[in-house]
């Protein structure tokens, strides 16, 4: 299924909200997740289709903790890029060395070939991947990065992968992939650069060099014609060009006389090498840097409507249509806004409680004669419901309501946990100020504390739910603490 273009909730950043999105919608290939209750959510709290299916993708993500994935990759690529800028600085500084290093005679062509040769070769690379989409693609250093960090031996969640399956799938589609690679890429080599002027600033600057040419089978003219047409746009930010007389005589045939051609000679000759180092160096990358930050950023800001023909797109549309109350046409027959939005019964009443019984068996009494010792308000609301659906439409509904501060979910504690129970418990939490969790085992007619055991199964589903936010309570009773 291809990716959406996906419409961001203002309230986060539209790049981590587009490839949790587009996370969600991958995992789903697989089958539809249980998603009532933040479908509802989703309805309730955003006004649009596009904002409702936003932030039911959010919801989802968070549930399967998708955020903390995407944190995950993003730490280990910022530690790859760091150790790649440290590799390419020490290169720099290599190559630097090389060219002004203890021997005191520089070969100036060859040193400019050495300083920029893999820098243009990189950077066509990078131009023709910007042309043609996908050629030589994986020869960046961006690419490289990205390669470096799925190997990074880093805790893993379960969908870590198919996270960085939307990330790259979404910037393909987007074609942001060459401007996300080429910020990583331009920005080393700049720095790179950046060392490397500094080495030969300092190395011209305290130490004296005579750079010349040598050559077995070309002209001199050749390599006037090269230095005339090299320094012309240095030239152009005011360095220095050597003349034809100068190249002639810092050929082979005058390396005999080169000391007595004077410094102002061998002074052009250093301008012009870092003139050259500079302007087809440094400037390309900065400039390229730059120019990829803001395709990115006006890529990024695209990231803003839906593909409406998706049928992924279509069936979430569809579901939370069905949750649109009825169009009634009569006046007196209209439903208040009260009903039509349980949402807008404002927030959580402090000192309030409500108490849910949910699925317990025949023989725990209810209502329960004593309460955990934490749990403090006045009950506003107390029932025991079996599960079944219109049960829970209609607790949910009495509980937005009441708006209780504190939410009581009282569940037998020697059963297992289901998914109607996660559904029930992520339906009704949005729905109070807080929620808490009381086991109880019904035992001759009276409600006692679960079991421990019973208590370490609902800890360990809750964890497993990412329901971990909900607290555990138990009975207070004499000879037995607190959960």
């Amino acid at each position: 299924m291809p990716a959406h273009d996906l419409v961001i909730s203002p309230n986060r950043p539209s790049l981590p909200a587009a490839v949790i999105a587009g996370t969600v919608a991958l995992v789903e290939l697989t089958g539809p997740l249980e998603d009532q209750a933040e479908l509802r959510r989703a309805h309730r709290t955003q006004k649009t289709r596009s904002a409702q299916f936003m932030e039911r993708a959010w919801l989802l993500g968070e549930r399967l903790g998708l955020p903390e994935d995407l944190a995950r990759w993003r730490h280990a690529g910022l530690i790859v890029v760091l150790v790649l800028a440290m590799l390419v600085a020490l290169s720099a500084l290599g190559m630097a060395r090389a060219v002004v290093g203890e021997a005191r005679s520089i070969n100036a062509i060859a040193a400019l070939v050495t300083l920029l040769g893999v820098h243009f070769f990189t950077l066509g690379l990078w131009l023709l991947g910007v042309v043609w989409p996908g050629a030589l693609a994986g020869l960046s250093l961006g690419r490289l990065a990205l390669w470096l960090s799925v190997r990074l031996p880093l805790e893993r969640g379960s969908h870590s992968l198919t996270v960085l399956r939307a990330t790259n799938r979404l910037l393909q589609e987007k074609r942001l992939l060459p401007w996300a690679f080429g910020v990583i890429s331009h920005t080393i080599w700049a720095l790179a650069f950046v060392l490397i002027l500094v080495v030969l600033a300092f190395g011209f600057s305290f130490h004296a060099y005579q750079l010349s040419w040598e050559t077995t089978i070309l002209s001199s003219e050749f390599f006037q014609r090269f230095v005339h047409a090299s320094g012309w746009l240095p030239s152009l930010l005011g360095f220095p060009v050597p003349d034809p007389a100068a190249v002639q005589r810092a050929g082979v045939d005058g390396l005999g006389t080169l000391a007595g051609a004077g410094a102002n000679a061998q002074r052009e000759w250093a301008w012009w090498l870092m003139g050259c180092v500079l302007t087809y160096g440094l400037l390309p990358r900065i400039f390229f840097s730059v120019l990829s930050y803001m395709r990115w950023r006006v890529g990024v800001a695209r990231m803003g409507k839906l593909d409406t023909a998706d049928p992924y797109v279509r069936g979430v549309f569809a579901r939370l249509d069905a949750l649109d109350p009825p169009l009634v046409t009569d006046a007196e027959q209209r439903p208040s806004d009260a009903a039509l939005s349980p949402s807008s019964y404002g927030p959580a009443i402090p000192g309030t409680l409500a108490v849910i019984g949910f699925e317990l068996p025949p023989e725990v009494v209810w209502p329960l004669q004593r309460l955990p010792g934490e749990i403090e308000g006045k009950p506003v609301l107390e029932q025991r419901i079996a599960g079944s659906a219109a049960e829970r439409e209609a607790t949910s509904h009495a509980l937005a309501l009441a708006r209780p501060w504190t939410l009581l979910l009282v569940c037998h504690g020697a059963s297992s946990p289901d998914r109607g129970t996660a559904r029930f418990l992520r339906e009704t939490m949005p729905l109070a100020g807080q929620s808490r969790l009381l086991l109880v085992a019904g035992e001759e007619g009276a409600s006692t504390a679960a079991s421990a055991e019973g208590i370490r199964r609902w800890s360990d589903w809750l964890k497993a739910e990412r329901l971990d936010a909900i607290e555990l309570v138990g009975i207070s009773e004499p000879d037995q603490e607190n959960v």
